[in-house]
């Protein structure tokens, strides 16, 4: 332990082979001659009551193996050339999860390579472990990241949306029909030809690569984007409402004033006055009542549809 004026400022943990049992070899994992020696190495460990730990182990061994030839033993809690143990990655990649990586690097004193590093070894290994059975529904979309409008500022993500497991599955870079076709492809073709729903936006090259890559599949279009085209229908109705008012009557046209957000608003989000004028407008017997009828009874029918696809695809 490494302190300065009383306090603790990091703990060094040196290991030694033991003399008894030879080491064994990286690759096969086989017990192996020893062929030479190496100098110390540094591993940092997981921090023990806040204090900076790390492991030292010298000297280091390297092993003339049958099979593969000369290399460095195999080291249990390293992964390589990594200068950060497996418990470690681990613990980074958790907190990862919960902080951002520049807040993780610096609340346990690492850097923020070490923690990209960490994130990428434990998605590698779920990626090389990962089972994809019954697999029937997929969830496509884009999301933007990073400042600008350019191609690359966009991200394609495919997750499954089954009932029993909720997943992120595959992101790549650009929201193009070749990086939808690199997506499937990387899911493999029995979970393509298994699936028998896919729930996305109705941009274009979207579902043509579905059409051509999993014509079997129902598409379902996701209810964000279900609610926003109703909203505009709505909105539409509304203005052209508002014009032949104020055609015809200043006083009429008052009544939808002051009226869109109540209107494109969740029911159950407009209160107080703005919930009495919504219940007048659409309780009124003016001339406008017919086409607000309209659109007024399909709310219900609509939210109902959206309902139930939330509940299945979302």
């Amino acid at each position: 332990m490494h302190c300065r004026q009383g306090k603790a400022e990091a703990i060094a943990i040196r290991i030694a082979p033991h003399g008894g049992i030879r080491g064994r070899c990286s690759l096969g994992q086989r017990p192996a001659p020893g062929y030479d020696r190496l100098p110390e190495r540094r591993w940092q460990f997981v921090p023990l009551w806040g204090i900076p730990t790390g492991f030292r182990y010298a000297p280091r061994r390297r092993v003339e193996c049958a099979e593969h030839g000369v290399g460095v033993e195999h080291i249990p809690w390293s992964d390589g050339k990594r200068p950060v143990t497996c418990a470690m990655m681990g613990f980074l990649a958790r907190w990862a999860r919960r902080l951002s990586w520049r807040e993780t690097a610096q609340v346990f004193q690492s850097s923020g390579e070490s923690v990209y590093r960490s994130v990428e070894w434990c998605v590698q290994g779920g990626l090389a472990h990962r089972q994809l059975p019954g697999v029937e529904a997929l969830g496509v979309d884009e999301i933007h990241w990073g400042h600008g409008l350019r191609a690359d500022n966009f991200l394609t993500v495919i997750y499954q949306i089954d009932a029993p497991c909720r997943r992120l599955l595959w992101v790549g870079r650009r929201r193009s029909q070749a990086t939808r076709r690199r997506g499937l492809k990387a899911l493999g073709p029995e979970v393509v030809q298994g699936l028998r729903f896919v729930c996305s936006d109705r941009w274009k090259p979207y579902l043509n690569v579905l059409a051509a890559e999993a014509g079997q599949a129902l598409h379902v279009l996701d209810r964000f984007h279900i609610t926003t085209h109703l909203n505009q229908a709505v909105d539409q109705v509304r203005r052209a409402e508002s014009a032949r008012l104020r055609a015809q009557s200043q006083q009429q046209a008052q009544r939808l004033k002051h009226m869109r957000w109540p209107l494109l608003r969740r029911g159950s989000r407009v209160r107080g006055r703005a919930r009495q004028k919504l219940d007048a407008l659409l309780g009124q017997q003016a001339g406008h009542r017919p086409r607000l009828g309209v659109e007024g009874s399909l709310l219900p029918l609509l939210a109902l549809q959206i309902r139930d696809l939330g509940g299945s695809f979302s």
